[in-house]
C-alpha cells in the first residue's frame, strides 16, 4: 500500500489505494464537475477548490484511485494542456443520491468530446470568471446559469430567413446562458465562445441571423420568461473580433446591437463585468457589461 502523501500513478488504478476519508470538499468538487457539463481541468478545480497545486493534485489523484473520477490514459493526456477529470460510477452514484438534481444525465459517465475539449475548457475559464466576477461586485449577483449540454439535450428550433431569401429552420445551442442581477435590474447573456474553426460567413449564416430571431421567439420567452436578452461572443484576437463584427453588422444591420464582442485575453474577473472591453454590434466604442 501507497503511504498518504506519496506520489501515486497517474494513468493506472492501484490495487490497494491509500485510504481516504470522503470529505465535504471532495463531495462539492464531483458535484461542480457533472454542473460544468461533466468536464473540469486541473486548473480549473484548483481555482475553485484549492489553494495550492500539490494538494489539488493528491486530492484527485485519490478520487481517481477510489473511482469517483476518471481522467485521460497516458496517450490521450499528451495531446491535452491539462489534466481533466470527468465523473466516474461512484462520482455519478454519489450526484446522484443528493437527490436535488433533476438534470442528471447518465451521459456524465462518458469521456469528454476529444474534438470540442479545448473549447469546453474555455467555456469554464469563462463561467469562473463570471462566478468570481459577480463576488466582486457587491451589488451584482450571479442569478442562474445553464450549461450548453442542457440546450443539445432540449434545442429550441427557429425559423428564419437566409441572405439569399429563403426559409430556413436552424436548432439553436448557446454554449450557456446566464442571468444576472445588479440594482433590481435583470441582464440575460447567451454565451458563445470562438476557437476561430468556422469562417465568418458561417458564423453569421449559422448563428447570428437564427440568434436574433430566437431572442424573440416565443420558445426564448417560454425559456426564459422573458424575450430580452443579449449574445456575448468571446474569441481568439482583435482580428477575428474585428471581423466578426463587422461580418455580423453586415448581415443583419442595426440588429446587430444585440451582439456583444470581446477576446479571451481580456476576460478577467476584474474586467468582465464592468470594465469597457465589450464591442457592441453597430458601435466602435468599447463598454462594459453591467453599467
Amino acid at each position: 500500500m501507497i503511504k498518504e502523501g506519496k506520489r501515486l500513478p497517474p494513468y493506472n488504478r492501484i490495487e490497494k489505494p491509500p485510504n481516504m476519508k470522503f470529505t465535504e470538499r471532495d463531495g462539492l468538487i464531483l458535484e461542480a464537475i457533472h454542473a460544468f457539463d461533466g468536464l473540469l481541468a486541473d486548473y480549473q478545480i484548483q481555482r475553485l477548490f484549492f489553494s495550492g497545486k500539490r494538494q489539488m493534485q493528491y486530492r484527485m489523484s485519490l478520487l481517481f484511485q477510489h473511482g469517483y473520477v476518471a481522467r485521460p490514459d497516458r496517450r490521450r493526456r499528451f495531446s491535452l494542456y491539462s489534466m481533466v477529470y470527468w465523473l466516474d460510477k461512484k462520482g455519478f452514484e454519489y450526484v446522484e443520491g443528493l437527490g436535488n438534481n433533476n438534470r442528471l444525465r447518465s451521459d456524465s459517465l462518458k469521456e469528454p468530446n476529444w474534438l470540442r475539449i479545448r473549447h469546453d475548457l474555455a467555456v469554464n475559464d469563462f463561467r469562473i470568471d463570471l462566478m468570481e466576477a459577480c463576488r466582486l461586485v457587491s451589488n451584482i449577483e450571479l442569478e442562474e446559469w445553464i450549461p450548453q449540454r442542457e440546450f443539445w439535450a432540449h434545442p429550441d428550433e427557429v425559423n428564419y430567413v437566409g441572405s439569399n431569401g429563403r426559409k430556413m429552420k436552424r436548432r439553436v445551442r448557446p454554449d450557456g446562458f446566464f442571468s444576472i442581477l445588479s440594482s433590481d435590474y435583470r441582464y440575460r447573456f447567451l454565451l458563445e465562445v470562438d476557437m476561430a474553426t468556422e469562417d465568418n460567413p458561417r458564423f453569421a449564416r449559422e448563428k447570428v441571423r437564427p440568434g436574433i430571431v430566437y431572442l424573440n421567439s416565443k420558445a426564448f420567452a417560454k425559456r426564459f420568461g422573458n424575450r430580452s436578452g443579449r449574445w456575448l461572443v468571446v474569441t481568439t484576437g482583435e482580428r477575428r473580433m474585428a471581423n466578426m463584427k463587422r461580418q455580423t453588422e453586415v448581415a443583419v444591420g442595426e440588429k446587430a446591437e444585440v451582439f456583444y464582442f470581446t477576446t479571451f485575453d481580456k476576460v478577467e474577473p476584474i474586467t468582465l463585468l464592468t470594465s469597457s472591453i465589450w464591442y457592441r454590434g453597430k458601435d466602435n466604442d468599447p463598454i462594459p457589461l453591467v453599467p
